[in-house]
């Protein structure tokens, strides 16, 4: 890569092609390009890779033909198996097997074609990706609701102590049955069934529809004026306007820019401005999630539970859905304190700021509000803890850093990462796309010489911001390809993602449906963010950091550019003391910020937990929504400027709600308890201990979901994780266990 100071807004996007998790030697031809040619490291030549990588080729209508005759595959398959074998002579070879390894294909093509909604360029190739998807999940509720399936595979649970089976074997039979329990077999009565099979139809339809309208680009034209603040290298990528906007720039409400805005613009009203029209970017998203909502809670009441946040932590790790509202709600009243004297030196900061403006009268009562409090923290942290951000982001150039975290992962985990130069791409042919856009570049991966030296997979990289692409941070687990999607300025959120990617190359299972991430989703986020805490290492900190106007001349002219003729180039190598007020920023001045993930946490609980489905039906998710944050986060909207609770729609823009985190977004604020635990337990008297790693690898990292989450925390813990490590990190003290 060689991208010009590009991480001024980097969406980056990690994708790990992963070699089949059944794979066996033999089962497919090596593939026969010179493996020099596609990055092996220097020294080995006779490495082979036991796969192609993928071909990024398909059509709109290719996409929905091999979708259709995956289906009708599978459906065949399903039919000779109820056909040939009656119940009482099922077993686990002969029927659990079979329909595995239909799976298997299955997954790998559907996670593949799914992934095209998310990244594509071609409007025509994100809806057939979308449809597909839909289509996935309908032959999913058609083969759940197949009774005589059902049989077949009851069957074998009842007989299963005759079979040895293995405990990953066992596991997955568990996981098999209780699927066709929860997806609507476990419901007697036929109207009702046919009502479930009817909503969850209705839930992938407005599901994907409110996706769709999440991803689509939205923006607002600006005055340069209204501008003021913003970063200049920023300002320069804004696209300028013509006729009737002619003099101004237009501003898209991407998440990297917006956290810029939110953090540099002089201006509170357009910080206002921006921050209402994102909330307010997905309107006809409001019916639509409001509907979702209800589905969900119908599916969960007709399968017998009381409410769909009882449903969903059937496959959590957690063990009931009080203990995870217990936990937020001690977090939040701890925090209150501080929240509240961080709020208050804000508001000094903001009060001292206004009376220095003669168009502001003085008698006016200032408030902090949602769009105030980056900006003024972002002053606090300059001022009072003399740490510059932007200064500091210039020292981590997007390529420079990223072969630094490559440098540390590799270290800790035994991998070597090789990229492949975009001109082998050719090798594979002219038929064969090894990319989806130009962006993208390509590694292969492999285990160090101490870890045995063989091929693991690929690693894909997509970092920068486009129209249409998944505009939130997100991790997608892909076969052959993982994916994984942010738009951030945080570099500890490229460790994090990282260790997403690591945990999918590392996994080693039987059932690509326990594959690397493919775990609870409340545990699938610790490793990760325990990982983020190597950013937080002032040593590696040094090492990774150097200014980028020393890169080259062209690097050079850059800054010059972007700064004024007097402004003095930057020392070489990242001064100690900048380092040491970072540090001091990590817990000081960030409690509202943790604050901002229980308010998500406690409206994500609320909205799924409702005593009864009328109670549902009464919710208004926006006036719930700002409610909520404003109790939670202390912050002010326009309701404190008598505007109401309506004033804007932060739920119907918030992905995670309607793809893969509804009743689960709790999975944030405990998996960084849970990931605090293991840092300070295991790696903080020596982050880079290569043995403890590689045992992290081995006991958390390879077992992928094969194992319930909670049993491989307490095997590397040797003991029951706990979340009093993340108390005291916050200054706060608990004798509490989730």
């Amino acid at each position: 890569m060689t991208t010009l100071f590009r991480n001024a807004f980097p969406n980056f996007m990690i994708d790990t092609n992963i070699t089949p998790p059944v794979y066996k030697p033999g089962s497919c031809p090596l593939f026969s390009i010179p493996a020099t040619a596609l990055g092996v490291r220097p020294g080995i030549v006779n490495m082979k890779f036991p796969q192609v990588p993928a071909s990024f080729s398909t059509s709109p209508a290719g996409l929905l033909d091999e979708t259709a005759r995956l289906i009708e595959e599978a459906r065949s398959l399903y039919a000779q198996l109820v056909d040939r074998i009656s119940p009482e002579n099922a077993t686990f070879a002969n029927t659990i097997l079979p329909l595995s390894q239909s799976e298997n294909r299955l997954l790998a093509a559907r996670k593949l074609f799914g992934f095209y909604n998310s990244t594509s360029t071609s409007s025509e190739l994100r809806e057939a990706s979308g449809r597909a998807s839909v289509l996935f999940d309908a032959f999913d509720s058609e083969t759940w609701m197949r009774d005589d399936l059902f049989r077949l595979v009851s069957n074998v649970v009842c007989n299963q102590e005759k079979e040895n089976l293995s405990a990953e074997d066992a596991y997955y039979l568990r996981h098999k049955h209780q699927n066709f329990l929860r997806n609507g077999l476990g419901i007697a009565e036929t109207k009702q069934r046919a009502r479930f099979t009817q909503v969850q139809t209705l839930l992938r339809e407005k599901a994907l529809e409110a996706q769709q309208c999440i991803n689509k680009s939205h923006g607002l034209w600006l005055s340069a004026e209204e501008l003021n603040g913003f970063p200049r290298s920023a300002l320069s990528t804004l696209k300028k306007g013509e006729a009737e906007n002619e003099g101004k720039l237009w501003f898209p409400l991407t998440r990297a820019q917006i956290a810029r805005a939110l953090q540099f613009i002089e201006k509170e009203s357009t910080r206002r401005k921006i921050y209402i029209a994102n909330d307010n970017r997905c309107l006809e998203n409001v019916p639509r999630l409001k509907e979702i909502i209800l589905l969900r809670d119908e599916s969960a009441r007709l399968l017998g539970f009381p409410s769909f946040m009882d449903l969903s932590i059937l496959d959590k790790m957690a063990r009931s859905a009080d203990l995870i509202h217990n936990y937020i709600l001690e977090l939040r009243r701890k925090l209150r304190t501080a929240g509240q004297r961080e709020l208050k030196g804000l508001l000094e900061l903001k009060t001292n700021d206004r009376s220095n403006d003669p168009n502001i009268s003085s008698e006016i009562d200032p408030k902090l509000y949602l769009w105030d409090y980056n900006f003024y923290k972002t002053i606090l942290t300059k001022t009072r803890r003399n740490f510059d951000e932007e200064l500091f982001s210039e020292y981590f150039p997007l390529e420079q850093t990223l072969a630094g975290i490559m440098e540390i992962y590799s270290s800790l985990f035994g991998l070597d990462f090789v990229e492949i130069p975009a001109e082998s791409y050719s090798l594979l042919g002219k038929d064969h796309i090894m990319v989806w856009h130009a962006d993208v570049s390509v590694y292969s991966v492999w285990n160090d010489e101490t870890q045995g030296g063989d091929f693991l997979g690929y690693l894909y990289l997509d970092l920068f911001p486009r129209e249409n692409k998944y505009n939130h941070a997100g991790h997608y687990g892909l076969v052959p390809i993982d994916q994984v999607s942010s738009n951030t300025t945080r570099f500890d959120l490229l460790f994090h993602e990282f260790g997403h990617a690591v945990h999918n190359l590392v996994s080693r299972v039987k059932y690509a449906i326990f594959h690397g991430t493919s775990t609870a989703r409340d545990f699938v986020e610790i490793p990760s963010i325990m990982l983020e805490n190597w950013w937080w290492e002032p040593s590696l900190i040094k090492n990774l950091g150097n200014h980028y106007s020393y890169l080259s001349d062209e690097y050079l002219n850059f800054w010059k550019n972007s700064n004024d003729a007097n402004t003095e180039q930057p020392h070489r190598t990242i001064d100690s003391t900048l380092i040491h007020n970072l540090i001091q920023t990590r817990h000081t001045d960030g409690v509202i910020g943790v604050l901002k993930q229980c308010h998500i946490a406690e409206f994500d609980i609320a909205i799924h937990s409702q005593k009864t489905h009328h109670d549902v039906e009464l919710l208004n998710l926006s006036s719930k929504w700002n409610q909520l944050q404003k109790e939670v986060t202390l912050l002010s909207g326009p309701e404190a400027d008598g505007e109401g609770w309506d004033w804007g729609h932060g739920s119907a823009r918030f992905g995670l709600l309607v793809r893969g985190y509804e009743a689960g977004y709790y999975s944030y604020p405990l998996g960084k308890a849970y990931a605090q635990d293991l840092f300070k337990t295991r790696f903080e008297h020596d982050p880079m201990s290569r043995k403890t790693a590689l045992e992290f690898r081995r006991v958390v990292l390879e077992p992928g979901g094969s194992r319930n989450g909670a049993e491989l925390l307490k095997e590397f813990l040797e003991r029951d994780v706990s979340i009093t490590a993340r108390f005291q990190e916050l200054g706060l003290t608990t004798d509490k266990h989730v």
